[in-house]
């Protein structure tokens, strides 16, 4: 007859290895998975350090841009077909109000990015030769 503490000692060991059997099987089911998700994270990291230059070189050239642009004055829309009617300055930008051709409201767009100025908001009130553009600006800078 086996004694108390043998009979303790097999029931452990038959339970240790029944254990060990199932994380086996376990550990070997979620293998499949294991090596898909570490593909993925392989494809991941390929494709984060493929990204990076190419961030990296926005920065530059957005740092480029910036340096860039020439001081915005409300004078330098002073030109033919534009007239400078009035100018409300602001803590970070200001209204800039302009009486001017049809034929050079676009140009005034591009002159205000070329200086670093940001258009939040405009109007355009039309007249029979010139038209009234009334332009809410804020710095690009000022951020």
């Amino acid at each position: 007859m086996l004694r108390p503490e043998r009979w303790h000692a097999g029931i452990a060991g038959v339970l240790l290895m029944a254990a060990g059997g199932v994380a086996f099987l376990l550990q070997s089911a979620s293998a499949p998975q294991n090596d898909a998700w570490k593909q993925q994270q392989i494809l991941r990291i390929a494709r984060w350090q493929s990204v990076m230059p190419l961030q990296a070189a926005l920065n530059v050239a957005a740092d480029a841009t910036l340096a860039a642009t020439k001081p915005f004055s409300p004078v330098d829309f002073q030109r033919p077909g534009a007239e400078l009617m009035s100018w409300t300055p602001a803590v970070r930008g200001g209204e800039l109000v302009l009486e001017t051709e049809w034929e050079q409201v676009p140009s005034v767009f591009m002159l205000l990015a070329g200086r670093g100025m940001r258009v939040s908001a405009f109007s355009l009130q039309a007249g029979e030769m010139r038209h009234v553009l009334t332009l809410q600006l804020e710095s690009i800078n000022a951020e």
